[in-house]
């Protein structure tokens, strides 16, 4: 005999189906399934297998639950314990995730799930434990739906707060100078050198002596020779 579901085993069963599948269950055109290739959608992790038809497909979850027929009355037992807009929500939550990547996908579910456990009052224990440890590797656990393992929770790190940037001491640092209002000093250009003529050297005059004093220097040099050419005087007279 299949199990009647409360709101927090259908809460938790489709949650962790939804983040270890990590995409939504969708046709060729992109229409929402219960099941399907790719897996299964919210509700549909939630119904057995042997109480799963094709023809539940199409159809909203409050028109196959109000259908006659055997199968349909063993689905109503299952979910007799579960509010009805509990189930909307779980299903809506899988059909606007839509296709995307599973890392976006995840995050939109477990938003969606923090939502919907606020508004029917359900614990998200569960739901963060799997979030939180999906991909560390070691033992594994099966999730309350039946689906593929699940990394077991792992030990708690104990992690330092950040140190308190506020507490730390203030260091006042001097304004730097104000350049613009620094006195101005005036610095006169530089000569331009190459503009300055270059003063041509000025002759040498030699001055000429005066005549008089030729005159002397010539009888000077008359009177030597006079007195070399002069015969040798000789004390004795009448000696040759």
């Amino acid at each position: 005999m299949t199990r009647r579901l409360t709101n927090q085993d259908a809460f938790d069963r489709a949650m962790l189906h939804l983040l270890n599948q990590g995409h939504s269950c969708l046709s060729a055109s992109g229409q929402s399934r219960y099941r399907g290739p790719r897996g299964k959608s919210a509700i549909g992790a939630l119904i057995p297998d042997e109480l799963y038809v094709t023809s539940m497909e199409g159809k909203k979850l409050h028109h196959w639950l109000a259908a006659r027929g055997l199968e349909y009355d063993a689905l109503r037992e299952r979910f007799g314990g579960v509010t009805p807009s509990l189930l909307d929500d779980l299903q809506d939550l899988h059909d606007r995730s839509g296709a995307c990547m599973p890392s976006l996908y995840r995050h939109l579910v477990l938003a969606g799930a923090q939502r919907i456990a606020q508004s029917f009052k359900l614990s998200m224990r569960l739901v963060h434990r799997c979030a939180t440890y999906q991909h560390i590797r070691g033992p594994q656990i099966f999730s309350a739906a039946g689906t593929r393992a699940i990394p077991a929770a792992a030990p708690v790190i104990d992690v330092p707060p950040a140190p308190d940037l506020a507490a730390a001491p203030v260091i006042d640092v001097p304004p730097a100078p104000d350049l613009a209002a620094a006195p101005v000093i005036d610095v006169p250009p530089a000569p331009d050198l190459a503009a300055a003529p270059t003063p041509a050297p000025e002759p040498v005059q030699l001055t000429e002596p005066p005549q008089g004093e030729l005159d002397l220097i010539a009888r000077g040099i008359a009177k030597a020779i006079a007195a070399a050419s002069a015969p040798a005087f000789d004390p004795q007279p009448g000696r040759r």
